[in-house]
């Protein structure tokens, strides 16, 4: 009977730890499954919330990421390993960390489109001044970099809705962006 009992605990456990680990919890609608047509979130090579200095690769990518500080200045450099080639963005903001101030929506995020060439992109949200909060995607096929620049007076959030990027932020309008446009 007690060894029934100690096998009950362990699976009871194991259950708990399955149905709430942190990274089933993390993920929102679409991010992460690679069944959907369209955009996914690439957890493997994404950020949240307070990012250190650090390279990043983009696995089934020619693109890395790298976060560098120099000088009390953040820049992102996206680089091309084929090529060489480099986009680097000034930040001009800091990320947090924590569900206060909007800061779990901080980060350097990784979207791709599994299985058609050339559609990585990279979301970096992070707050600027006493309250407002950005974000920017840099999509490196695409010729305007970065593709959207937006900043909410208190927030910007965004999610992954039927394969595309949703914006939402309470800047000035328009209030809501979609992308890829259909």
């Amino acid at each position: 009977m007690h060894s029934f009992q100690r096998v009950g605990r362990f699976c009871l456990l194991i259950c708990a730890v399955l149905a709430f680990s942190p990274a089933a919890l993390a993920l929102k609608a679409d991010q992460g499954n690679a069944d959907t047509d369209g955009l996914v979130l690439d957890w493997a090579s994404s950020r949240q919330g307070q990012v250190p200095d650090q390279t990043v690769a983009v696995a089934n990518t020619p693109y890395q990421w790298e976060l560098r500080t120099s000088q009390g200045t953040q820049t992102l450099f996206i680089r091309d390993r084929n090529t060489g080639d480099a986009i680097a963005e000034e930040l001009g903001c800091f990320m947090c960390e924590g569900d206060d101030d909007n800061c779990n929506q901080d980060g350097i995020f990784v979207l791709t489109e599994p299985g058609i060439k050339d559609t990585t992109a990279f979301l970096l949200v992070c707050h600027q001044g006493a309250h407002s909060q950005r974000a920017r995607l840099i999509a490196p096929a695409q010729q305007s970099i970065p593709v959207i620049d937006v900043t909410g007076a208190y927030f910007v959030n965004w999610e992954l809705v039927d394969g595309t990027l949703l914006i939402t932020h309470d800047g000035e309008a328009p209030n809501s962006i979609i992308w890829p446009l259909p």
